[in-house]
């Protein structure tokens, strides 16, 4: 089933190589590519379409092969393999998000139909409803959405696909994730303009809280406003470094950075390889 939604996908112009709709986007790379600590801020569903992705998830190792999926809950940091299929000369993957409104209602609609027991492993094989749900999810995604009516049908198949895994009893930490966390709002303030001058006064005002209590609120969930806010410039400098063309001076200026060649060093020293080098990967 995955090589003919590949093949669906591929032909299909407005969801092309890269391209974002509906929430959904679909990634190639033609060269095998490793890329560290790339921060989630929002839980994704990973489908591997070709090829295999070989990741380092909270210590762990796992090899997620053509037809597996990867549940990658908010606030996750991977380590990541892009390994391109023989066959076809490329890797290719579906990644599907939920942003804090669906997750919100996602979870006021159906927390009380959950499974008590769901299974916690990131990378699983989907099961024949899970696929089928993915599909209509596609389907779904590509038709042109220009009314109302049209994105609730895409938050209704979305919805859908997230039940198909509860009831395969899979992906605890997407279906039980909780928005709202500190880190994520602090994470959505300053992820709305990576090039500004971020004090952490001004996201807690914004917050509606002291100083001091974004600080102690961010260091019980193992984080800092620092990291919070490299992450969010690292996250977007990668989003534009892989969705377009782009000069180099001017990802960095997106991201905070006045010069290239520092805003070069700090994304090598986060993800392990030059914007260049991921470039030339495609």
């Amino acid at each position: 089933m995955h090589t003919t939604l590949l093949d669906q996908l591929l032909k299909t112009d407005h969801l092309s190589e890269r391209a974002f709709s509906g929430g959904a986007a679909l990634f190639r790379f033609h060269q095998q590519v490793r890329i560290q600590r790339t921060p989630y801020f929002i839980p994704c569903l990973m489908a591997v379409l070709a090829g295999e992705k070989r990741l380092v998830f909270r210590g762990a190792e796992h090899v997620c092969r053509a037809g597996d999926w990867i549940a990658i809950p908010a606030g996750s940091e991977l380590t990541f393999t892009n390994v391109p299929d023989a066959e076809r000369g490329y890797f290719a993957a579906l990644v599907i998000c939920g942003d804090n409104n669906l997750m919100q209602r996602f979870q006021s609609r159906y927390a009380d139909l959950l499974p008590a027991h769901i299974n916690n492993e990131p990378v699983f094989s989907p099961n024949d409803g899970s696929r089928k749900a993915l599909g209509d999810y596609v389907e779904q995604i590509m038709l042109p959405s220009v009314s109302k009516l049209d994105h609730a049908m895409i938050e209704h198949r979305w919805e859908a696909l997230w039940l198909a895994l509860a009831r395969q009893g899979v992906a605890r930490e997407l279906l039980l994730a909780k928005p709202g966390s500190w880190r994520e709002r602090v994470s959505w303030i300053v992820a709305s303009d990576p090039a500004q001058d971020w004090r952490i006064d001004a996201v807690a005002k914004q917050l509606n809280a002291s100083e001091a209590t974004l600080r102690r609120r961010l260091a019980a969930e193992e984080t800092s406003f620092s990291d919070i806010l490299n992450a969010a410039r690292m996250d977007r400098a990668l989003g534009m470094v892989m969705h377009g063309g782009a000069a180099i001076q001017r990802i960095a200026e997106a991201c905070g950075y006045q010069s290239p060649s520092r805003f070069t060093d700090a994304f090598r020293a986060r993800f392990g390889l030059t914007p260049t080098a991921l470039r030339a990967s495609f």
